[in-house]
C-alpha cells in the first residue's frame, strides 16, 4: 500500500470512531458495537502501514477499542429516518433542514484566519447587507473547507449557520447517491429547489469528495457531478439567501469544474491546531473536572505538536478513565494526574501523518 491508501484507512478510522461515538450517546448499542469494530479494523488495517513505534500504539489502541465494543449491550437498534428526513419520489428526495446546535465561533479553537475568511465571506453578507451593495461585493456562492480530519471543519459550518441563523442542510454523498439510474440527479435538484426556497439557508455537504469525484471514470458520478454543476452555476451573488458550504479531508480527488470562480471559487486550509489552540482545547477538555497540581498544561501542549483537534479530545478523554474508575472504586474524588496524561499521549499518537500534511501543502502551492 502507498499514502494513498495510508490516508483512506485513516479517513475510515475516523469516520467509524466518530459514528460510534454518536451512537453511544443515542443509545444505539448495536450500531455502536458495529462502528468500534470497524474502527478498529481500520487502524488494524493502518497499523500495517505505521512505523514501529506508531505500529504498536495502533494495535494497542484498536484492542481497546475491540473491548468497548464486546462491552456493549447490543440494544435494539432504533428505527430513524433518512438522513434528509424523508422519503423518496419521483422528484427526489424531501429534505428537511437540521436542528443548528448552539455553536459559535468563539467555541472554535484557533483558526483566526479561517475564521476571518468565512466572516468576510459568509457572515457579514448577511448581517450588513447594504454595506456590501454599497461596495458591489459579491455574497452567496461557495466555500470549501479542506484539510486534515479532526480540524473542525464540520463545528465551522455549525458555527456559521449559528451565527447567521439560517437553515441548515447537512449532506453527505450517502444522502444523494442511488444506485437507480437518474435519481442522484433527482435528488440534487430536490435538494436545491427546497433550500431555494428557504429565507435563508446553509448547504453544507460534508466528504464532498464522495460527492464530486473527479469525471472520466464512473458514468453514475458522471451524470452526478454534471447536475450538480448545472444547480450551482452563476451561483455567487445571483442566490443570496443561499450559502453554499463544502468539507473534505482530500481536496484533490474533487472534480476540478467544482473548485472554478462562481462555484466553489473559495478555498480555505484548516490546519492542525497550533498552540495556543492546543491550550484552548486542553483547557475547555478539562474545564470542572478535578486535575491534579502536577498537570502542567503548557506541557501537554508541547507534547501535542502535530495532534488534531480530535485526537487532543480523545487523548483526555482517555486520561480521565483511570483516575475515573479508581474514583468509582473507592468512592473518593481522584484527581487526573499528569502520569494519567502521558499514558493518554502514549496510547493516542497523532492521527494525521507528516506524508499527509505534506500533501496538502502541494495541492495549496498548485493552487488546487
Amino acid at each position: 500500500m502507498d499514502n494513498l491508501d495510508a490516508t483512506v484507512l485513516n479517513d475510515r478510522f475516523n469516520m467509524y470512531y466518530a459514528a460510534a461515538k454518536r451512537a453511544c450517546e443515542a443509545g444505539n448499542g448495536a450500531l455502536a458495537k458495529r462502528s468500534y469494530m470497524l474502527a478498529a479494523d481500520a487502524l488494524l488495517k493502518l497499523a500495517q502501514l505505521s512505523s514501529p513505534k506508531l505500529k504498536q500504539a495502533r494495535l494497542e489502541r484498536a484492542k481497546r477499542l475491540v473491548q468497548i465494543a464486546e462491552g456493549i449491550g447490543a440494544a435494539p437498534p432504533r428505527v430513524q429516518a433518512p438522513s434528509g428526513g424523508g422519503g423518496e419520489d419521483e422528484e427526489g428526495k424531501k429534505w428537511a433542514a437540521a436542528e443548528v446546535p448552539d455553536v459559535r465561533f468563539c467555541d472554535i479553537a484557533g483558526l483566526d484566519d479561517v475564521k476571518k475568511a468565512i466572516t468576510v465571506r459568509m457572515i457579514n453578507p448577511v448581517k450588513y447587507p447594504e454595506k456590501y451593495r454599497l461596495y458591489n461585493k459579491k455574497s452567496g456562492g461557495g466555500v470549501l473547507l479542506f484539510g486534515p480530519p479532526g480540524t473542525g471543519k464540520t463545528m465551522i459550518a455549525r458555527a456559521i449557520a449559528c451565527e447567521v441563523g439560517a437553515k441548515f442542510y447537512v449532506i453527505k454523498g450517502s444522502d444523494v447517491v442511488s444506485k437507480w439510474v437518474g435519481e442522484s440527479e433527482r435528488n440534487i435538484k430536490s435538494l436545491f429547489e427546497t433550500a431555494r426556497s428557504d429565507e435563508l439557508a446553509i448547504v453544507f455537504i460534508d466528504e464532498m469528495d464522495s460527492l464530486l469525484g473527479k469525471r472520466g471514470q464512473d458514468a453514475h458520478n458522471d451524470r452526478r457531478v454534471n447536475e450538480f454543476l448545472q444547480q450551482i452555476d452563476g451561483f455567487s451573488g445571483k442566490a443570496p439567501n443561499l450559502l453554499l458550504l463544502g468539507a473534505t479531508n482530500r481536496p484533490w480527488d474533487i472534480d476540478g469544474a467544482a473548485l472554478r470562480p462562481g462555484r466553489f471559487s473559495q478555498k480555505i486550509y484548516v490546519p492542525l491546531p497550533d498552540a495556543p489552540a492546543r491550550e484552548f482545547l486542553f483547557r475547555k477538555a478539562l474545564k470542572g473536572a478535578p486535575v491534579g497540581g502536577d498537570v502542567n498544561v503548557d506541557e501537554l501542549v508541547s507534547l501535542t505538536d502535530g495532534y488534531s483537534g480530535a485526537d487532543i479530545e480523545e487523548a483526555c478523554d482517555r486520561a480521565k478513565e483511570e483516575p475515573l474508575l479508581r474514583s468509582i472504586n473507592t468512592g473518593e474524588t481522584v484527581p487526573v494526574a499528569r502520569a494519567d496524561f502521558l499514558s493518554a499521549l502514549k496510547a493516542v499518537p497523532p492521527s494525521v501523518s507528516e506524508e499527509e500534511i505534506k500533501r496538502f501543502e502541494e495541492f495549496i502551492k498548485t493552487g488546487g
